[in-house]
């Protein structure tokens, strides 16, 4: 048995002492938002503004602006209707904050209009605007049910994207577009993987069952919670014996299947789950590479939380010269940059964030990577080129390029896709089906795309 979970009483006491007042909250969102319209990406503008802050708060901040960004689309739309003509940029920021918050259901009416009008008296740039503020949200509050029936038949608003990105998930999903869309706009759900080499799935269940905390399995070595939680409060968490990590990304090292003593290589393996994963599965010898120095220490902690080791490396998977040492590999895993798209409901910011020209643009990195890597493969040897992205650019497209190319590169058949070829689209069928062991793909997911080429 796992140790016993902390008296829940002391524990909420230690968590308000942490706690920020909703009205600070509101300020640093309103600054995360502004640094995000300058271009900021979202995991930036809030590792910038929550420095200095306990971990709750930090984790209040970020539950915040998540709930705005989902609600962005209505926010904007909702406080643009209510207003003869544009406030200055901080005064938006409010209302699209307060907006949002009230839709989310998470505080009281009263609280937060009193709340953001108090923020907006705490800062120069918008005091003068309290009164307005006041006035547009409290009108918000009567007419929010008239306002939200005109606005959802705006297709932005309805699915909080951009019309262009609507408009690419309809053309590379037409029969299913409108789901894609509709489960990018829900809260991701908190999916575990089981480490083998401690733990049954079945008997980590009942270890939560013991602990009054209902989950479901829904995948090979997946859990999902019914309600997400705090990391610190995961049953087995701090001791290496759960990780979280979606179910559709767990299918990369079931894929890849290592074997005992193989030489593999995680090209782009930042923040070092698939590293795990790997590890987790087999003893093997894995060499983790990831471009950003800060996100390779984030693979290091991750490693040593599950008493696992890799040969990590801050480098540029494509600068072979630079980091290489002449080894060929027995598997290489290349988790390739790209759109984000599968993942939208866990990112809510993607759409946002990207433009038109983006899945072209890493479409040609993704190719850089593979014809860098493919050299590094032994005969007989395979690569798995997966992204969290459902545009064809991006999966079958980038694949069909490479072999039609590479005359030695043959797509292999794996569990679930005989053509060597996996694409899946976010999906939700926890209600619908009870798990199968046997199943390719788990019951939840985000989207993904898998390619298991073996060099001949």
């Amino acid at each position: 048995m796992m140790d016993q979970a902390p008296n829940k009483h002391t524990t909420d006491k230690a968590a308000n002492r942490l706690q920020l007042p909703l009205q600070q909250l509101i300020e640093l969102a309103a600054e995360v938002r502004r640094r995000m319209l300058e271009g900021v990406s979202l995991s930036s503008a809030l590792e910038t503004v929550s420095i200095g802050l306990p971990a709750q708060a930090r984790a209040a901040l970020q539950s915040i602006v998540y709930d705005v960004i989902r609600r962005r689309a209505f926010a904007n739309a909702a406080a643009t209707g209510l207003l003869s003509s544009p406030p200055p940029p901080p005064v938006m920021g409010l209302l699209e904050i307060a907006i949002a918050l009230v839709v989310e259901g998470r505080y009281s009416d009263f609280t937060l209009v009193n709340e953001t009008v108090n923020a907006a008296r705490n800062n120069r740039r918008t005091v003068r605007f309290a009164g307005l503020i006041n006035a547009v949200l409290r009108r918000f509050l009567r007419e929010r049910e008239q306002i939200s029936a005109v606005l959802q038949k705006d297709l932005d608003v309805r699915f909080n994207a951009p019309l262009w990105w609507i408009r690419r998930i309809k053309e590379s999903h037409p029969s299913n577009w409108e789901e894609i869309l509709r489960i990018g706009t829900l809260h991701a759900p908190m999916t575990l993987r089981v480490n083998a080499r401690r733990i049954t799935p079945a008997a980590y269940l009942e270890e939560l069952k013991a602990r009054g905390i209902p989950a479901l399995r829904v995948g090979r070595s997946a859990v999902m919670l019914e309600s997400p939680l705090p990391v610190k409060d995961i049953p087995g968490f701090t001791e290496g014996i759960v990780s979280v990590q979606d179910a559709g990304t767990q299918l990369a090292a079931e894929i890849l299947a290592p074997q005992k003593n193989e030489q593999i290589l995680d090209a782009c393996a930042a923040p070092g789950g698939k590293t795990a994963h790997l590890l987790e599965s087999a003893d093997c010898h894995v060499t983790a590479l990831e471009i950003d120095p800060k996100r390779a220490e984030l693979i290091k902690s991750t490693l040593l939380r599950l008493g696992v080791e890799a040969t990590v490396r801050a480098a540029d998977a494509a600068m072979v010269s630079e980091w290489h040492s002449g080894r060929e590999f027995d598997a290489i895993l290349l988790d390739a940059p790209c759109t984000a798209s599968g993942i939208v409901r866990r990112q809510p910011d993607v759409p946002w964030s990207r433009r038109p020209e983006d899945p072209a643009r890493l479409a040609r990195e993704q190719a850089r990577l593979l014809n860098a890597l493919w050299p590094l493969v032994k005969k007989g040897g395979r690569l798995l080129y997966c992204t969290c992205s459902i545009f064809p650019e991006e999966g079958p497209d980038q694949i069909r390029r490479f072999t039609a190319n590479h005359g030695d590169a043959q797509l292999t058949a794996f569990k679930g896709a005989p053509t060597g070829m996996m694409s899946l689209v976010p999906a939700d069928h926890v209600h619908e089906l009870p798990f199968n062991p046997n199943a390719a793909e788990p019951l939840v997911h985000d989207g993904f795309f898998y390619a298991l080429l073996t060099k001949l």
